[in-house]
């Protein structure tokens, strides 16, 4: 009986060593982070962007100045950092107007920034949610946030010293994320046009003349 009783529990530590070994083998997604109250980030530190994913070109732009040894010092920084939220702001708004649920999300968290903003991106998500957003608004925005992005670009590669082709580059990514944005934000924040805007609207009704019977004379009432 001793024997037996060895034997169970040699068998139970066996088990227990096995199950306890097994235990922490689950995936862990490692260095995940949100970072500076963004939603979205990076997981296992693929995109160096919050909401990158949704922009290969915004990812290869930020690299091109996050992989150099840009000189030491505030100014840098700055604009490093303003290209930076510049991006996440454009890929965040993206993702937000991509997103079949139409939630703002992506944007809750990002700040307002009177050099690159005309109003908070959360509430221009909002407005366009609600079709109340004048094409003329979002044009303005986007063309801010064109230029804001051509500064930082040539403050930048002056900072780093980087090469003619090299800002070219950087530019022509900038152009592409550019009009991404504004042809996604024109398709959800801009409504249609009516048909017939002389009509008052697509609802209402008005007189309709088949194809067919365009070129037959005015009927007199003879046959």
């Amino acid at each position: 009986m001793i024997a037996i009783g060895i034997g169970f529990a040699v068998i139970a530590t066996f088990v227990a060593l096995y199950i306890f070994g097994r235990a922490d083998t689950r995936p862990i997604r490692q260095n995940f982070k949100v970072g500076e109250g963004f939603y979205g980030g990076a997981v296992n530190g693929n995109s160096q962007l919050p909401c990158g994913r949704v922009s290969s070109e915004a990812e290869q732009l930020y690299f091109i100045f996050s992989s150099r040894s840009l000189p030491v010092g505030e100014e840098s920084s700055n604009d490093l950092h303003d290209l930076k939220n510049l991006l996440s702001k454009i890929t965040c708004f993206k993702r937000d107007l991509m997103s079949p649920a139409q939630t703002i999300t992506a944007v809750k968290e990002l700040g307002f920034a009177t050099h690159m903003d005309i109003q908070p991106v959360a509430d221009l998500t909002a407005r366009c949610f609600s079709r109340i957003l004048p094409e003329r608004d979002l044009d303005i925005q986007i063309t801010k946030w064109s230029d804001f992005g051509l500064d930082m670009i040539r403050r930048l590669c002056t900072a780093g010293n980087l090469k003619e082709e090299e800002r070219q580059k950087a530019e022509s990514l900038l152009h592409t994320i550019i009009v991404d944005i504004d042809s996604i934000s024109k398709g959800v924040c801009i409504p249609p046009a009516p048909k017939d805007p002389s009509a008052g609207g697509r609802l209402e009704p008005k007189a309709n003349t088949p194809e067919d019977l365009v070129n037959l004379r005015p009927y007199d009432g003879l046959y």
